[in-house]
């Protein structure tokens, strides 16, 4: 069994993981000059949420840990839509192109998809067995 300092490195290398890979994903659906130099940041601004709320979450579902699992793939999605459209409101609806309906869900199920593949392949070790 792993002690919790193990789990904390495995999730925060599934947020390192993450959050590069998002930085990616942003620049392949959104491709611009802007995009790339918001390369450089978007891991720093990306690991923000993926620490607050991911990290929670994927301690809670890694209780019962399996690799690849459908219903987290939907839990991660859900939990960022809804996290995506909550820091909308509370920045006052501000306009900006993120924001559009369509690309909010775009955004945040992209991140959870991402999240999940990371978790099924960092956490999810069969060597590493913490449940």
């Amino acid at each position: 069994m792993l002690k919790s300092m193990d789990l904390l490195y495995y999730s925060f290398k599934t947020v390192i993981y993450s959050s590069i890979s998002y930085a990616v994903f942003m620049v392949i659906i959104e491709p611009s000059y802007r995009a790339l130099i918001a390369f450089l940041f978007i891991p720093f601004v990306a690991s923000i949420p993926y620490l607050i709320i991911a990290v929670p979450l994927q301690l809670l579902v890694n209780k019962r840990p399996k690799k690849f699992n459908v219903f987290y793939l939907i839990i991660y999605c859900v939990v960022a839509i809804i996290f995506l459209y909550v820091s909308y409101k509370i920045e006052g609806g501000i306009s900006t192109p993120i924001f559009r309906p369509d690309r909010m869900v775009i955004w945040a199920t992209g991140a959870g998809i991402i999240y999940w593949i990371w978790d099924s392949v960092v956490m999810q070790k069969d060597e590493y067995p913490y449940y």
